[in-house]
């Protein structure tokens, strides 16, 4: 009688398993944009040919619009090849397009300079870092300053687009 009573009692149990999976899925928020979906300790990683490109950490994102765009907030990026960290308090990442703008004060660091600016876009298709605004990059024996940046990450170049302002220090520390 026990073996007969065993496959009943299993198939009850996959029916109320999948019943209480079900209802917990109704629970959850959904990423509709309505401000109640956010994530906490959130890693977005690029790869390329199976390697890492660069990887966005952020304290929270709040999923907005139809579920492709996410608020970040306390943000790093480490761009894993370059060496390069970029640090700032808030930032948008769309999903689709594979887009990070940084807004407010931003700071990129490598290993010989550092570069302060306002509201950075990160263009993952063109390796890109763009701004229109007020930039300060400082190395050991130089500061420049100036508006708007372009910083190809492929070519490891930086330009800064108007009125610079070049400042050398030229004796040793």
């Amino acid at each position: 009688m026990n073996k007969a009573l065993f496959p009943a009692v299993a198939l009850a149990l996959i029916f109320l398993f999948f019943l209480i999976v079900r209802d917990e899925k109704e629970v959850l928020p959904s990423a509709s944009g309505n401000g109640e979906s956010f994530l906490e300790g959130v890693r977005i990683i690029q790869k390329k040919d199976g390697k890492e490109i660069w990887v966005v950490t952020a304290r929270r994102a709040d999923i907005t619009g139809n579920g492709d765009r996410a608020n970040l907030s306390d943000i790093e990026v480490k761009v894993r090849e370059k060496g390069a960290t970029i640090t700032a308090d808030k930032g948008l990442y769309d999903m689709k397009e594979k887009k990070l703008t940084i807004t407010g004060p931003v700071t990129a660091r490598d290993k010989d300079y550092t570069i302060t600016a306002r509201d950075v876009e990160f263009d993952n298709a063109t390796g890109a870092l763009k701004t229109d605004k007020d930039v300060r990059m400082e190395g050991k024996k130089f500061v420049l300053t100036g508006t708007g940046l372009l910083a190809d990450n492929n070519e490891q170049k930086i330009r800064i687009l108007k009125n610079v302002t070049a400042t050398y220090n030229t004796y040793n520390n």
